[in-house]
């Protein structure tokens, strides 16, 4: 049976709560009169349309806890033996959710989705109340958080903290037996054949163990079926998670690779039988290989040399919200400029900005919002607890897009020192072990260059952990510093994956395009580096110190509205046919 699913998009009702008493007053409960034949009263409450950022909204502006419910009705032909999910997309940064005033479930991480199963609070056949308490503030070692020191700087990141359901959210009923996700992987072959596996996580939460037959073809996008049938069973207790892992090959001729000018996809369609029921999942995913080798960073065995720019999250109409008109905006404009290969930004992306990718031809380097963090948070279990589990939310949803080409662990943190090499080995190790298909890198500041030049002793360090080497690099010792790290890794590709200047700090543009010429013919000149992406590719709104009066970084190759400046201008013909 396919799933139900009720869409949780639109009108909620919303209240802030600047002196923290909704839990006191029980805002999580329905009145005590409500006969939950209409929807739940909304007396004293304002509305909001979900998705929604209340920090940008300009009734509030507002960093703290606000509240968000709304009724729904769930039909009565639901069925008792049906389980029910609620996802979310994105939640900034922080939630706690209650349905019926009975508590369901609480997480942290801002970009990446989640889901509760919430059979156990909804009542079909009646109206349903929801409520979602949402905590936008900074908060030390969250992810993007505050880092422990005592500068000015320590306590806050360089990007809003837009608060809200900022995606979407459903309920969506299934059977007791459901397919939890596939995770799908392709191994290109000397001989051109490609040998693919599927692993699809079967939950169980019916009462008895059972044994279900799984099926899987493969379509593609016209759906035309492929010439492999891949067939198992998997058997699994009563309240857990199985695998069937499902593995075959396709001769050449058979398939097509998704590379940057042909981006071609396809479907893995999964079934699942468990008596006379059965329940069917759809997987999007390309064939195509990455490897490492002699300096180079090769995608279907070609060398990868692209350029990029790094993409912030925010606008001044949409506030946090990722919307698909503005994602198609900003990478069409990225696509037509030829900047095709980047980490993009600091977070997590949306479903959608993935799928663009899939479909138009770009690669990524995905993140969590790690940033900056010290020796001290570097060595803390709780930023490792809590960087295993955003990474691992994030992966599971991205780890099926081609798009995908590689995995950070972070951004500008201390990695020169023993909790940062310490760091680095074991996130590295924990990544891999999740998906050992793709390189991992993280993103060097200044400072560990530096660390590398004036250290004349060859101990270790974190560069020595990662698969390709990433630096953000300001200086104006481009190409000594880039030729140092080549000399001490040289097996390994190198990446710039930031590098810029400021539109408000420089006396003309001008200036700006003589800095990018410059850094063309560097890379250029240097075949082992394999990209380099600017800081950034569109203006920001921040509150970090250094912000403009105005309320703006403008590092930007389009302003906050998109409107592009002469360095946009100046990228779009050099780089649109390769460089």
């Amino acid at each position: 049976m396919v799933a139900d699913t009720l869409d949780l998009t639109g009108p909620w009702n919303i209240a802030i709560d600047p002196v923290e008493r909704g839990d006191e007053q029980r805002w999580f409960a329905p009145v005590e009169n409500w006969d939950r034949a209409e929807p739940h009263p909304a007396a004293g409450w304002d509305t909001a349309t979900v998705p929604h950022d209340y920090l940008t909204d300009p009734r509030y502006h507002f960093t703290g806890t606000a509240w968000y419910r709304r009724s729904i009705l769930v039909p009565e032909g639901a069925g008792s033996s049906r389980r029910w999910r609620l996802e979310f997309d994105t939640v900034f940064q922080r939630c706690r959710i209650w349905i019926n005033g009975k508590f369901v479930g609480a997480h942290e991480g801002g970009y990446t989705p989640f889901a509760f199963d919430a059979t156990a609070q909804l009542e079909p056949g009646r109206q349903n109340l929801i409520v979602v308490a949402v905590d936008n503030r900074v908060k030390l070692r969250a992810l993007p958080g505050a880092r422990t020191g005592e500068t000015i700087q320590s306590g806050q990141f360089p990007w809003l903290n837009y608060g809200g359901i900022l995606g979407g959210a459903r309920l969506v009923a299934h059977e007791p037996v459901w397919i939890r996700g596939q995770k799908i992987e392709t191994e290109i072959q000397a001989d051109g054949s490609a040998r693919i596996r599927v692993k699809i996580a079967v939950r169980n939460d019916g009462p008895e163990s059972l044994t279900a037959q799984v099926r899987t073809r493969i379509v593609d996008e016209h759906g035309a079926e492929l010439p492999l049938a891949l067939n198992g069973a998997v058997t699994v207790s009563a309240g857990a998670t199985g695998e069937a892992v499902l593995s075959g090959a396709l001769p050449q001729g058979a398939y097509r690779l998704w590379d940057l000018e042909a981006p071609w996809l396809y479907q893995s369609r999964t079934n699942l039988v468990t008596g006379g029921d059965a329940a069917t999942q759809t997987a999007s995913f390309g064939f195509r290989s990455l490897e490492m080798r002699d300096a180079r960073f090769l995608l279907n065995g070609k060398a990868v040399r692209l350029a990029g720019a790094n993409r912030a999250r925010g606008h001044p109409g949409y506030g946090g919200i990722d919307s698909d008109a503005l994602v198609d905006q900003d990478m069409k404009l990225m696509k037509d400029a030829g900047l095709r290969f980047a980490r993009l930004q600091h977070t997590a992306p949306g479903k959608n900005l993935l799928e663009w990718a899939d479909h138009h031809g770009m690669l990524l380097i995905l993140e969590v919002g790690m940033w900056a963090f010290t020796e001290p948070d570097l060595a803390s279990d709780e930023l490792q607890s809590r960087f295993r589990a955003e990474m691992s939310e994030m992966m599971e949803m991205a780890w099926n897009h081609p798009s995908v080409v590689g995995w950070s662990l972070g951004n500008e943190y201390e990695s020169w020192t023993a909790a940062g090499v310490d760091w680095t080995r074991e996130m590295a190790a924990f990544v891999k072990q999740l998906d050992p298909t793709r390189p991992v890198t993280f993103e060097a500041i200044i400072y560990e260059l530096r660390r590398l030049r004036d250290e004349k002793v060859a101990g270790p360090r974190a560069f020595d952990h990662v698969d390709f080497i990433s630096t953000n690099i300001y200086s104006r010792a481009v190409a000594e510093y880039l030729d140092l790290v080549h000399d001490r890794w040289p097996e390994k590709p190198v990446f710039i994956s930031e590098y810029g200047m400021r539109a408000d700090r420089v006396t003309s543009e001008q200036k700006r395009i003589e800095q990018f010429d410059a850094m063309l013919a560097i890379v250029t000149e240097r075949p082992w580096i394999c990209g380099f992406s600017y800081w950034s590719f569109n203006d920001y709104a921040s509150r970090y110190p250094g912000t403009g009066e105005d309320g703006y970084r403008r590092w930007g190759l389009v302003d906050e509205f998109r409107q592009p400046r002469p360095l946009y201008q100046h990228m779009r013909e050099k780089l649109r046919n390769g460089f």
